[in-house]
């Protein structure tokens, strides 16, 4: 039987986390399917919060995946540094994104943003910097 997707975007249905004000926040899945907002340490990070839910009422959350081919919102960091256009975005920490040239870059700017911004960027592959 083949798996096709039409989309780069995965449902997840698992686990107890409120993800609803998560839009743009990078998760992380354990191996029973649960995510988290990534921390500035993960390597792995599966996608970004596309539609979050409260997964303590059932409700789903819809991730979109690195292989995306369009712009996404991603969620800057209280702290971003300098972002403009073409900047390399990292992990910073709850699930959030600032400019980096260390850690783990998983999104580039495609604009310039402040502080706590929803950003319009495109996804790359979790990529280990420095």
């Amino acid at each position: 039987m083949a798996i096709i997707h039409e989309s780069a975007t995965v449902r997840l249905t698992n686990g107890t986390a409120d993800l609803r004000a998560a839009e743009g926040c990078f998760v992380t899945v354990d191996a029973n399917g649960v995510p988290t907002l990534a921390p500035a340490s993960a390597t792995d990070p599966l996608g970004v919060v596309h539609v979050g839910g409260n997964g303590a009422n059932g409700e789903p959350t819809d991730l979109i995946l690195p292989n995306h081919g369009g712009i996404v919102g991603v969620k800057l960091h209280g702290t971003p540094g300098t972002v403009k256009p073409g900047t390399k975005l990292v992990l910073a920490g709850n699930g959030t994104v600032k400019a980096g040239t260390t850690g783990t870059h998983v999104a580039t700017a495609v604009k310039s943003g402040v502080a706590n911004e929803l950003l319009e960027a495109y996804l790359v592959p979790p990529t280990p910097l420095g």
